[in-house]
């Protein structure tokens, strides 16, 4: 049988300008900032991207990445415009995901990369579809606490999906989201009983 996304994870959009972005989603759309950044000019989040912000819904790290492409010029056509930049899908395991990695390689679809890190320091793989958009599919993003803080995450990697310890990643995600739900429990150091 073949694996399938449990959601729609996340949408990625392209803006203009980042500031406006994040004030429209946060005050108009009443969605939470959970961190901005900017790449290093090596790295970028898939294709062309300078910095970006990330915003949410509930506890999970993003609902939308908004982000802000390297090429100035945006008025000239190019395969970097403003507006969707990709389309995130979450699977329900490991093992669905490297199914998934498996099935569309197979396929011949175009694979971007596979990585780790990063905001929302999730396993992932980008693909293109037959016309280009480019797609995520991923397993174990992070959640926020109540304190509303990301936890620290490592630099994106490149990784080799098929080599990834899976189980040590789970291991460090599990350890990172009962610190999280312990860190929740207490205000200012005092436990809280729920």
């Amino acid at each position: 049988m073949q694996a399938r996304p449990v959601k729609l994870g996340h949408v990625g959009i392209a803006v203009e300008d980042i500031d406006a972005g994040v004030a429209f989603y946060t005050e108009q759309l009443g969605l939470r900032l959970t961190e901005r950044f900017t790449y290093e000019e090596t790295v970028g989040h898939g294709v062309a991207v300078r910095a970006g912000a990330f915003v949410r819904c509930d506890a999970t790290h993003h609902a939308i990445s908004i982000f802000q492409l390297t090429d100035p010029d945006l008025t000239k056509a190019s395969k970097h415009r403003l507006g969707l930049h990709h389309i995130a899908f979450e699977f329900a395991s490991p093992e669905d995901l490297l199914s998934k990695y498996r099935q569309v390689r197979d396929a011949g679809v175009t694979i971007v990369n596979c990585r780790v890190g990063g905001p929302g320091n999730h396993p992932r793989f980008y693909a293109k579809d037959m016309d280009g958009n480019l797609l995520e599919f991923y397993w174990g993003i992070d959640q926020i606490g109540w304190d509303g803080l990301p936890r620290v995450y490592p630099p994106i990697t490149e990784i080799d999906l098929e080599a990834f310890d899976f189980v040590a990643f789970r291991r460090e995600f599990d350890e990172a989201q009962r610190r999280m739900i312990e860190q929740s429990s207490r205000i200012d150091g005092v436990a809280v009983s729920t």
